[in-house]
């Protein structure tokens, strides 16, 4: 894993949005992610995302949970954050079977950084690092109009698939986004099936 995170600063070449720096794509595990860039990240959250600052959250001062084991993948311009995923995992029991599960969660682009194929760029990092991961499979949750995006880069929609979060007496269906997957591990390959036809449990309040 960590072969993978030091093979984190290599510029591309993107269009630039707001200086005359050329974007770099970074890699951080959470602990080394630099303190302007995650108080950017906050920034755009709490704007975008206001129900995860609500309540016992609205002093929130972390990105992703620590016990999702967040690494940030990044696209900047000097200190000035454009476009941001966290890869995450954590153990998923389905049908018998415990797999090692992988996310995308967190993705965003500044808006006057959009359509400039910035979003794409970190997905695609993203995805490249799940693919070289342990993983048995991999899983995100998104609004349906953004399928392609991740269609593109090899996710699977998984529109046959019923996800529930919550206890397993009063679970709560996940209806309000649309989910894609990657299938990794021989065992992820052979539990395809069952994910397809048997519903999908988190046993806390949130999926990613």
């Amino acid at each position: 894993m960590d072969e993978i995170i030091n093979q984190s600063a290599t510029k591309q070449p993107l269009t630039r949005c707001y200086t005359g720096t050329v974007a770099e794509l970074l890699t951080f595990k959470s602990t080394e992610f630099p303190e302007h860039l995650k108080w950017q990240a906050l920034s755009f959250m709490r704007m975008y995302y206001p129900e995860g600052f609500k309540g016992e959250e609205r002093h929130r001062d972390w990105v992703t949970r620590e016990e999702d084991h967040p690494i940030h993948i990044v696209l900047v311009e000097g200190n000035i954050l454009l476009s941001h995923t966290n890869v995450v995992w954590k153990y998923l029991e389905h049908d018998t079977e415990t797999y090692k599960a992988y996310g995308l969660t967190g993705v965003f682009t500044y808006p006057p950084c959009r359509g400039q194929g910035y979003g794409s760029q970190v997905v695609a990092a993203g995805t490249a690092f799940i693919q070289k991961s342990d993983a048995d499979i991999a899983m995100l949750y998104c609004d349906e109009d953004l399928h392609d995006l991740y269609g593109n880069h090899g996710w699977q929609h998984m529109d046959r698939s019923t996800s529930y979060i919550g206890t397993k007496e009063e679970p709560e269906l996940v209806d309000d986004e649309i989910l894609m997957m990657l299938f990794l591990s021989p065992k992820g390959q052979h539990g395809q099936a069952a994910f397809k036809s048997k519903p999908i449990h988190f046993a806390l309040d949130y999926t990613w």
